[in-house]
């Protein structure tokens, strides 16, 4: 069982007793549906060679319940801080692609991105709505607010995700609720919407951003909830965290074929097919 530290108790405790549970809590009864499922992820490391920041990404992509597979991307990047912001766009280039032939993709981190991203989330989620698909990125550790202020005022700073595994947790004893919780979804920026779910009792709830779509067909939640860890984290994205890790042996592999290519006159080491068929040979992977 999860409990609020004294500091948090303190913060919510005033707020909580003016918040009404029908207004922002939403029970899900719907029944779960059949739907296949894809979960991605992302690992990431830099190499620096010859003046140049190569970042290594490892997208990882589980599809329950026959296979997973990797891909492997070398970009060069500007700065050490853009290169989470690349895998995060490789990551939405992947999920546009499940959604070929997956029914709901399941992301890590939010959806919402800054600046370069805003195109690709935009194609993505027209590409979900336009076919009758699904995707949802979860966050477990939440350190910015994100949807309280669209709620309601709160008179002082105030941690969210505290004050809403209170009102879920009062709820359930209130109502004697078994089923998948959320907070009342809100419209964060066109057809993504940002809620909180929790779908074990005692736990804290996990930060959801999804495609519009899901808050019409609340049993793709029923369904996700079936995957759900007691920690309300999607286990398929746990799988896909483990796979997507970037290991020394796979750097070690990198480092030497940028130093084999660097020796090389005749390879231009900037277009760096020669370094992916060398990670490929060493991984036993196709990257093609």
């Amino acid at each position: 069982m999860y409990r609020l530290s004294e500091i948090d108790l303190t913060q919510i405790g005033a707020e909580l007793e003016q918040l009404e549970d029908d207004e922002l809590v939403v029970e899900v009864n719907a029944e779960p549906i059949d739907y296949t499922v894809a979960a991605v992820d992302s690992g990431f490391t830099l190499v620096k060679y010859l003046g140049l920041m190569v970042g290594l990404i490892n997208i990882a992509m589980v599809l329950p319940p026959e296979s997973s597979r990797s891909r492997f991307i070398a970009r060069i990047i500007n700065d050490e801080r853009s290169l989470g912001v690349v895998a995060k766009l490789e990551e939405l280039n992947a999920t546009h692609e499940l959604l070929d032939d997956r029914d709901v993709v399941l992301v890590d981190g939010p959806l919402l991105t800054e600046g370069e991203g805003d195109g690709r989330l935009r194609a993505l989620v027209n590409k979900a709505l336009g076919t009758g698909r699904y995707v949802l990125s979860f966050t477990k550790e939440v350190r910015l607010n994100r949807v309280i202020n669209r709620l309601l005022k709160a008179d002082k700073p105030i941690n969210e995700a505290s004050l809403f595994f209170a009102l879920l947790e009062r709820f359930r004893l209130r109502h004697g609720s078994r089923s998948v919780l959320i907070t009342t979804p809100v419209n964060l920026q066109g057809e993504v919407v940002g809620f909180y779910m929790q779908a074990h009792g005692g736990s804290p709830p996990v930060y959801v951003e999804a495609t519009s779509n899901v808050i019409k067909n609340l049993g793709v939640l029923d369904t996700v909830a079936l995957m759900m860890s007691r920690e309300n984290y999607p286990i398929p994205l746990y799988i896909a965290d483990k796979i997507s890790k970037v290991s020394d042996e796979l750097r070690r592999w990198f480092i030497m074929a940028l130093l084999r290519v660097g020796s090389m006159s005749d390879v231009d080491p900037l277009l760096y097919r020669y370094i992916r068929d060398v990670l490929g040979y060493a991984r036993g992977r196709n990257l093609y």
